[in-house]
């Protein structure tokens, strides 16, 4: 079957889980279907970032996104229902393009990624399946809670929009994914059982444990987009909360933090034993280099491919117990859990020390990822619901 993909971003490089999650899949599904690929994109893809998906797809559409449009309908979401992020990424030019696409190709199936892309193809009397990916319109309302007058009260806004729309396009797809159970329960609104849980994995082949002790210079790293809020905050949680509280015993002990896009906030962290990494070539790197990985993350809704890919490559992990929902690995023996500045700085020092412990829970993690987080299965459960009506 032909299936047209619809992405908001280019999915590659994977520097985040929206994109990583869409490569993964179209990889998967390209084993058994003919996928047509349309990206919307802000930024110039390159032919060797294109050229990644290539043998994958059997067309590739890029869409770019006007600034001049993205301004414009942010501008209008002030006077309508539309969330903020379904305007940035929504244009009527576009909508077009993509209807002659279809009309071109021909496809049994579109698959749209986030709610961001479902006002392109609602209409379509094609069969259709919409990935919710995350519970956004929690994740908004976290982010009010957490933020001082007056912004909280545009996130707050923000956050029922994000739900009334979350709820209204729901009848024009046939089928609807979602990442984890725990998002999709705290949906507030009728037929949300309906929609399937279909998680992340992780490329195990990829993601395995670097023997090379010259590489692990740093006793703790945490690794992710470091421009996106919820790591900001895990981050400056991580330097300055829990940090402290370790040094006091260990006062040489080192932190690294990787990833794209540092904030402000986040390059303000950097000190003699704290480093910023910023963009790295293979992430892999930042794994290897750490006898630890720690994500004091408090805000995040979905799956953390940073969670898996950590425990894949033998790092002992620390994180939170909302973070566990939906992993779901056995605190103690897999993981290890905490949800204060206090309780990450013990388990840090019980770790620090003691390498035959993080070795074992390494190994532990290890194996539960690679037993329970394929991504050929993960995306066979999404197979089976596309193909369900052929």
């Amino acid at each position: 079957m032909k299936i047209l993909v619809l992405a908001s971003r280019f999915p590659y490089p994977l520097e985040k889980g929206d994109k990583l999650r869409m490569y993964f899949q179209i990889r998967e599904l390209s084993k058994y279907h003919d996928i047509v690929l349309c990206a919307l994109t802000e930024e110039e893809v390159s032919n060797k970032d294109k050229a990644q998906l290539e043998p994958f797809c059997s067309a590739i559409y890029i869409l770019p996104l006007r600034k001049v449009r993205i301004f414009l309908n942010l501008f209008k979401a002030l006077f309508n229902r539309q969330p903020f992020q379904v305007a940035y990424f929504f244009d009527a030019r576009l909508r077009r393009k993509i209807h002659r696409v279809i009309e071109q190709e021909k496809p049994g199936h579109i698959y749209c990624q986030l709610i961001r892309t479902a006002g392109f193809a609602r209409d379509i009397p094609i069969p259709k399946t919409l990935d919710y990916m995350d519970n956004f319109s929690a994740w908004t309302g976290k982010i009010a809670r957490q933020i001082s007058f007056p912004a909280n009260l545009f996130w707050r806004w923000e956050s029922r929009k994000v739900a009334a729309f979350e709820q209204a396009v729901f009848p024009h797809f046939d089928h609807h994914t979602i990442i984890s159970k725990q998002d999709r329960d705290a949906l507030g609104f009728d037929g949300k059982n309906a929609i399937h849980c279909v998680p992340n994995g992780v490329d195990t082949e990829f993601f395995q444990p670097i023997c090379k002790p010259e590489m692990r210079r740093y006793n703790i790293a945490f690794a992710g987009n470091m421009g996106y809020y919820n790591n900001v905050k895990a981050a400056v949680m991580l330097v300055n909360d829990i940090m402290p509280l370790v040094w006091e015993v260990r006062p040489g002990a080192s932190v690294l933090l990787a990833g794209a896009r540092p904030s402000a906030g986040v390059l303000r962290l950097v000190q003699s034993n704290v480093r910023v990494s910023g963009w790295l070539d293979d992430i892999r790197d930042a794994y290897a280099s750490a006898a630890i990985f720690v994500a004091p993350i408090l805000l995040a809704v979905g799956l953390q491919n940073k969670i898996l890919e950590a425990m894949s490559m033998g790092l002992p992990c620390i994180t939170t117990s909302r973070i566990n929902e939906a992993v779901g690995a056995t605190p103690g023996e897999e993981i290890l859990l905490a949800d204060e500045a206090s309780g990450f700085a013990a388990h840090i020092l019980a770790l620090i020390d003691d390498e035959p412990e993080r070795r074992r829970l390494g190994v532990a993690g290890q194996s539960f990822v690679r037993k329970n987080f394929s991504w050929q299965q993960a995306v066979q459960q999404l197979n089976d619901l596309i193909t369900e009506r052929e």
